[in-house]
């Protein structure tokens, strides 16, 4: 709970659970100011990708990377962060999207959320997109990757133009302690780094925006949702998020 209390106890003590959510559960006991209300006409089961991944990726373009109309963006890893990247710059006004993941079937379905091209790696993006935006890079470069590592991003800086900025919202192990940036791109080509959290977004504002844009077809939860899962199958969800084989698994009660 916000006041620092919690509604669970095992043997007397208090018992801690992964980031004070308890998403598996079902029954919440949460604060007034931790709850969004949405319209209940939404499907919940849809509706639920907007409490963390759908408004951390849509979010990650066009509040911390802030793309404009005519923008180039790569998204790095496109999962469930990174397909909601990939929509959130299509709705910016993104001219090219390229969109980076060793997963071919990850690759297509970005495609279907507004990727206008698609790479294997980061290696194999840089010639693409030089290429495509005759040698001067993308304007925003999104890192929503579930396997990457800090050695990874001079290749990313690569990637982006002068001026141009890299948004990290994801980038594992979440204990990497160093990186490799080149820091002359810093200065002679002012190129930006920036963090994320939950997209820079504020749940208040940014839900029941999301929600209403899922509403009018602009944003597609129901294609982010590759399998829903039992609680009994809790660990083949897992398996499977770590075998790249959803963009996004949701447990259904």
């Amino acid at each position: 709970m916000l006041d620092g209390t919690s509604r669970i106890h095992v043997k007397g003590q208090d018992a801690l659970i992964m980031a004070g959510l308890g998403t598996f559960a079902t029954h919440s006991v949460v604060h007034e100011w931790s709850a969004v209300k949405v319209l209940p006409d939404l499907p919940l089961d849809k509706v639920v990708l907007l409490g963390c991944g759908a408004t951390t990726g849509w979010g990650s373009s066009v509040y911390a990377a802030e793309v404009k109309p005519g923008d180039n963006v790569a998204v790095i890893g496109v999962g469930g962060l990174g397909s909601a990247a990939v929509m959130g710059a299509k709705l910016a006004g993104a001219e090219r999207i390229f969109a980076i993941d060793p997963v071919e079937f990850k690759r297509e379905s970005a495609q279907k959320f507004g990727a206008t091209h698609t790479s294997a790696s980061v290696e194999e993006a840089l010639e693409l997109i030089m290429a495509e935006t005759w040698g001067r890079g993308c304007n925003k470069v999104i890192c929503t990757m579930g396997v990457g590592s800090g050695d990874m991003m001079a290749s990313i800086m690569a990637l982006t133009s002068k001026r141009g900025r890299v948004v990290v919202t994801n980038i594992h192990p979440w204990t990497e302690a160093s990186n490799n940036i080149p820091m002359i791109d810093l200065t002679l080509s002012e190129k930006q780094v920036v963090g994320s959290l939950f997209g820079s977004a504020n749940p208040r504002a940014d839900i029941p925006r999301l929600a209403e844009l899922y509403r009018k077809g602009q944003l597609d939860l129901d294609g982010m949702i590759t399998r829903t899962y039992t609680l009994d199958q809790i660990n083949e969800g897992y398996q499977d998020m770590r075998d790249g084989k959803n963009i996004r698994g949701v447990i259904v009660h």
